[in-house]
C-alpha cells in the first residue's frame, strides 16, 4: 500500500531538517576538514559552530515539523486545518489538548483564537491576493457582522468569498474557472502546509458533503450546500463562523501560487559540495567578524541626514539614500511604477513582472506632494527603520500621514546583507501602508 504523503515532506518544512542534519553530519567530520580548512587560512579550533546544540535543535526541528500533520490528522474532519500564517504556538497547543482527550476544549481554543483582531490581521494579510482586492469590502462588512455575532449574515459571505477568490485564481492558475467548492477544482499547490493533499482538499470535501434534510439542529461545520440551499437552519453560531474565517484564511499561500504561476514544482536545487560548505564556513567567519563590529549611526535628521530632498543629497549606498528615491519617483506627476517596484523587496512569491501593476493600484490614486524624514534608527546591520511624514492628495483631499518604512539591506541573490558589502542595495519591505 502507497504511503500516504506527508506536509512535513514538503521543503518547505524538509528542507531546514536536513540542514540540521547535514550540520550533524559536519560535526562527525570536522576532525578529517581541518587539514581542508587551513589551505581557506581557517583554523579548526578556532571556528565556533555551536555544535553542542544541534541535537537540541534538532529535537526542536522535528517537533515543529510534526504539527502541520499531526493538526490536519485530528482537526481535518471537523472543519479546520492548518495553514501558513496561523500561530504554530495555538496549534500546537490544540494538538495536546485534543491528544490529550479533550478535542472539544481544543475546538473551543480554536474558535477564541480568530477574535475580531486576528480576524483583521488576516483580512489585511489577504491583500497580498489579488482576486481578494475586488472582494476587500465585502470582507470588511462580514468582519462587522461576526464582531457583533450576527454569524447568520457573516457566514454566507465568507462562504461566497472562498468560492469566489478561488474561482479566479483557479482561472490563473489552472486555466479553468472553479471555485473552492467544485467538484473538479484542483487545490493542491507545491510546497505549500495548505496546499498539501491534506489540506485544503481535504477541507472542502468536509464543507460540500450532501445536506439533503431541512434540520434546524445546531450544526458546527459550515457545510456550504446545506447553509446556501437552506437546508441547514442552526448555522447561526461562532463556531461556523470561526471555521469559515479559517478556511477563508487557509487559500491565501494557494492563491498567491495560483497568480504567480508557482502552483507545479520548481526546478530542484543542486546539490551542495563539501567545497561550498567549506568556503561558507570560510564566508561567515569573516561575515561574523563584520557583525562584531557594526554598531548603528548615530544620526540626527536635519544635522547629518536631510530631513528632505531628492536621492542626490543623500550619502550613496544608504537606506535613506533609496527610500529618497522611491518618494521622488511617486512625487513626479507621471510615477515611473516600474522604477519604484525596483526599490521594492521582493519575497518568495512575489512576481517581478506583477510588481509595477499592485505598485500603481495603492499609489495611482494618491499624488504625493511632499515627504519629510523623522526618525532613522539603524536596528541591525542590514535593517533601518525610517519614520516619514508623507502629505499626498488622495480623490482631491490633503492626508498627512506618519508612515514607519522598514528598510532591508539585500545582496544579488536576495538574501539580507551586511550593510556596505559589494553588490548590496537597500529596498523597502511593507511598501503598501501608505
Amino acid at each position: 500500500m502507497e504511503k500516504e504523503p506527508s506536509i512535513r515532506d514538503i521543503p518547505t518544512i524538509n528542507k531546514p531538517i536536513q540542514d540540521i542534519q547535514n550540520l550533524k553530519n559536519a560535526k562527525d567530520a570536522l576532525p578529517l576538514l581541518k587539514p581542508f580548512l587551513k589551505q581557506f587560512g581557517i583554523e579548526g579550533d578556532n571556528i565556533d559552530l555551536e555544535l553542542a546544540k544541534v541535537e537540541a535543535l534538532s529535537r526542536s526541528a522535528e517537533e515543529l515539523a510534526s504539527i502541520p500533520d499531526r493538526f490536519n490528522d485530528l482537526f481535518a474532519e471537523r472543519g479546520w486545518i492548518i495553514y501558513e500564517l496561523m500561530n504554530p504556538e495555538v496549534a500546537k497547543a490544540a494538538i495536546k489538548k485534543a491528544e490529550s482527550g479533550d478535542i472539544d476544549g481544543a475546538e473551543t481554543d480554536l474558535v477564541n483564537y480568530y477574535n475580531d483582531e486576528k480576524v483583521g490581521w488576516n483580512i489585511k494579510n489577504m491583500k497580498r491576493v489579488d482576486a481578494f482586492s475586488a472582494r476587500w469590502h465585502l470582507a470588511q462588512k462580514a468582519r462587522i457582522d461576526y464582531r457583533e455575532a450576527r454569524y447568520h449574515a457573516c457566514v454566507p459571505v465568507v462562504l461566497a468569498l472562498l468560492d469566489g477568490i478561488v474561482n479566479d485564481a483557479h482561472e490563473r492558475g489552472r486555466g479553468s474557472k472553479l471555485g473552492f467548492f467544485a467538484e473538479n477544482a484542483n487545490l493542491e499547490a507545491w510546497n505549500s502546509i495548505s496546499g498539501h493533499s491534506k489540506g485544503l482538499k481535504a477541507l472542502a470535501g468536509v464543507f460540500n458533503k450532501g445536506r439533503y434534510k431541512t434540520t434546524s439542529d445546531q450544526i458546527t461545520i459550515p457545510y456550504r450546500n446545506g447553509i446556501l440551499h437552506g437546508m441547514d437552519l442552526g448555522y447561526d453560531n461562532k463556531m461556523v463562523a470561526a471555521k469559515a474565517w479559517a478556511a477563508l484564511f487557509s487559500i491565501r499561500d494557494w492563491a498567491m501560487k495560483a497568480e504567480h504561476g508557482l502552483l507545479d514544482p520548481q526546478p530542484p536545487e543542486k546539490p551542495i559540495t563539501w567545497s561550498q560548505v567549506i568556503k561558507q564556513i570560510s564566508d561567515n567567519g569573516a561575515e561574523n567578524l563584520e557583525l562584531s563590529r557594526w554598531k548603528p549611526r548615530a544620526s540626527k535628521i536635519g544635522q547629518d541626514i536631510p530631513a528632505t530632498g531628492g536621492p542626490e543629497m543623500y550619502d550613496a549606498g544608504t537606506p535613506e539614500q533609496r527610500l529618497a528615491e522611491f518618494l521622488s519617483i511617486w512625487k513626479n506627476p507621471k510615477p515611473n511604477f516600474r522604477a519604484m517596484a525596483d526599490c521594492i523587496v521582493l519575497d518568495s512569491n512575489d512576481n517581478a513582472k506583477e510588481m509595477p501593476r499592485r505598485i500603481r493600484e495603492i499609489y495611482n490614486s494618491k499624488h504625493l506632494m511632499h515627504f519629510e524624514f523623522t526618525d532613522i534608527s539603524d536596528t541591525a546591520s542590514a535593517t533601518t527603520i525610517i519614520q516619514a511624514m508623507l502629505v499626498y492628495d488622495e480623490y482631491d483631499a490633503r492626508v498627512d500621514k506618519s508612515v514607519q518604512f522598514i528598510m532591508n539591506n539585500r545582496n544579488l541573490e536576495g538574501g539580507s546583507e551586511i550593510r556596505g558589502k559589494a553588490g548590496s542595495n537597500w529596498y523597502i519591505r511593507f511598501w503598501n501602508l501608505v
